[in-house]
């Protein structure tokens, strides 16, 4: 079976997933206090924001009131997460990650052994197992995302009816309605179990994750990427996919991720301009406020400005950019996995042989040969190298 057939089946049978039974007794519960839900909602936004100090002033005076809520392990989560985020390619967290939330999803489970249907617990155990399942299928981890997404539709399912008001709960209802009317469409395999799956509506599923990416406490910026995802990826609305991502830019002008999101959707869609302007301003704030990871910042912004004096045959300004790419890569983590190693390096060797320099044309076109990535870049390095 092959890896797309894999989730199509992991995201099949969690749609066809029952409803969890409703719980019996409630305790007091942090989620549901209006005060904590907007100073957690400031510090899920200085959290996006790479913005730690932020996030402990908004949430020391609660973890100092109540130091055993298992809530606390997703803020802990969620900075780990972004490390991750910032460098797929980095793989060093993964384990200390996946410890984190799995002694998160036991913390929670023991909240809910003696308070059933406790909402910081179900919150908990929801977030946690999404990570774990989200994280297991890119490893290719199929049966272990398949259990850990199992368990956080189960948590989400007794949510609805415990705390159905819990804004967060619009992101998932979301991207059920959404899926469950796309996937038949999409892959026609599907179609013959679709009087199994929950009753889907793309318009509706949109809706939800507009009100998520407006009220939400932790996934107001997560509603707005899947947005911006499902716009760019499935509708073909670039434009609108354009628009969530620059409000992510701007939002959190300190999250490098967002930052080249955006410059790669500008790139596109074929505004070269915009794409420019936002490499310039980038480069210009990660440098001047030593703000985390510039080098992957560069790595990126260097390729992608690289690629826009190339396509306007500005071959003398471009060569620079892509080898210092080629560079920056190399300090980088699985240097030779990186996509930005093999095609800077590619369009290095490109311009080199057009410009009569054959030796450093060959150089340039065997490190994508050689390298672990971009399979389309070394089929084409190869006939280039054939033919000098």
């Amino acid at each position: 079976m092959t890896k797309t057939q894999l989730l199509l089946l992991s995201v099949f049978i969690l749609l066809t997933s029952g409803r969890a039974d409703s719980s019996s007794a409630q305790v007091p519960e942090l989620v549901k206090n209006k005060q904590f839900q907007r100073h957690a909602q400031m510090a899920a936004d200085s959290l996006y924001n790479f913005n730690d100090k932020g996030v402990e002033q908004q949430i020391a005076p609660w973890k100092n009131k109540y130091p055993n809520d298992p809530i606390w392990f997703i803020f802990n989560g969620m900075k780990l997460w972004w490390k991750m985020i910032s460098d797929k390619y980095d793989t060093s967290h993964n384990k200390h990650f996946i410890d984190l939330m799995k002694k998160a999803d036991y913390a929670a489970s023991k909240v809910l052994y003696q308070h059933h249907g406790n909402a910081d617990g179900l919150v908990v155990r929801m977030a946690a197992n999404g990570f774990l399942a989200r994280l297991y299928s890119d490893q290719g981890e199929w049966m272990k995302s398949l259990k850990a997404a199992q368990k956080a539709y189960k948590a989400y399912g007794i949510m609805k009816t415990q705390l159905p008001q819990f804004p967060d709960l619009e992101l998932t209802k979301g991207l059920k309605l959404f899926y469950s009317a796309y996937l038949p469409k999409a892959y026609p395999v599907l179609k013959a179990f679709s009087a199994f799956l929950p009753k889907g509506n793309e318009k509706e599923g949109l809706h939800y994750l507009r009100e998520a990416s407006k009220h939400a406490i932790f996934a107001r910026a997560e509603a707005t990427y899947f947005l911006g995802y499902i716009n760019f990826k499935y509708l073909h609305n670039f434009q609108k996919a354009t628009s969530y991502f620059s409000r992510l830019y701007h939002s959190y002008p300190r999250n490098n991720y967002y930052a080249r999101l955006l410059v790669k959707s500008e790139y596109k869609m074929g505004h070269y301009n915009n794409a420019l302007n936002a490499i310039n301003r980038s480069l210009d704030r990660w440098n001047k406020n030593k703000l985390p990871y510039l080098k992957v910042l560069r790595e990126s912004m260097l390729f992608w400005k690289g690629r826009i004096f190339y396509r306007n045959k500005k071959y003398k300004q471009a060569l620079p950019l892509f080898e210092q790419s080629l560079q920056l890569s190399r300090q980088l983590p699985r240097s030779k996995h990186r996509q930005y190693y093999a095609e800077s390096a590619y369009y290095a060797g490109v311009i080199s042989d057009q410009e009569g320099h054959k030796t450093k044309a060959r150089y340039y076109y065997k490190i994508v040969i050689h390298a672990k990535a971009a399979k389309n870049y070394q089929k084409k390095a190869r006939k280039k190298l054939n033919q000098l």
